[in-house]
């Protein structure tokens, strides 16, 4: 299974499949949302438009703008 990560300032995002075809996005040890591609959550939290509210409000970020630039890790 193929999971990407990002470690950010605040915490860390994966982005992982799920059971029914879809990914999730993860931060910290909480599910943001579901999406039909793994690039769709990576857009999310490079929009800084995930839900999370700390995330989405935190200026000064260099954040990865493809999900190509996230770590892969495998579980």
């Amino acid at each position: 299974m193929k999971v990407h990560q990002y470690r950010s300032p605040i915490g860390r995002f994966l982005i992982k499949p799920q059971a029914n075809g879809r990914w999730g996005l993860w931060f910290k040890d909480d599910l943001l949302g579901s999406y039909h591609s793994a690039m769709a959550a990576a857009d999310d939290v490079y929009m800084q438009a995930t839900g999370d509210y700390d995330w989405d409000s935190l200026d000064g970020v260099d954040i990865p703008t493809d999900i190509s630039e996230w770590e892969v890790v495998v579980r």
